[in-house]
């Protein structure tokens, strides 16, 4: 592949994942303003919540970075390597993004009908955001094969 053209998709993995936070975000924390506005006298813990998933958010998005550079920094990549890594982490990202939205949202609104189960219920949503983050972490390392798949067949093809 043209260098030009990985420095073109690393640039839009880039520029993308950073919309995507500042529109999650803002759809994060809109949600938590809404729950908290219905049970002020758990505010403070659904606070503490809405900061946890946040960081879940960033998370995903750090793994999009690290991939975005290590395209940007592999040597020798040719094909469509730097492609399908980008795919690997966006749809692992996607995934988490969709699946942590769906379990913490869930988490707050049966924290807000039953609060005197929020310590189990929050229980089983950390359980649940960790096994989603393994997920993810799982899609970092199928792109970092990829990458590194690439560039081993990009040696082999100069040969």
């Amino acid at each position: 592949m043209d260098n030009s053209l990985v420095y073109l998709w690393a640039g839009l993995a880039i520029w993308l994942a950073w919309i995507w936070v500042a529109i999650w975000q803002g759809i994060l924390a809109k949600q938590a303003m809404e729950v908290m506005g219905k049970n002020p006298k758990m505010s403070t813990f659904f606070l503490t919540i809405t900061i946890l998933w946040i960081a879940l958010v960033e998370s995903a998005v750090i793994y999009w970075l690290v991939v975005a550079f290590q395209i940007l920094w592999t040597d020798g990549l040719q094909g469509f390597a730097a492609v399908w890594a980008g795919l690997a982490i966006g749809l692992t990202a996607l995934w988490a993004w969709i699946w942590e939205w769906k379990l913490v949202a869930g988490a707050l609104e049966a924290m807000n009908r039953n609060p005197e189960f929020k310590g189990k219920i929050m229980s089983f949503m950390v359980l649940f955001l960790a096994l989603i983050e393994v997920i993810a972490i799982y899609g970092l390392i199928i792109a970092f094969q990829i990458l590194d798949k690439g560039v081993a067949i990009a040696e082999v093809a100069t040969k």
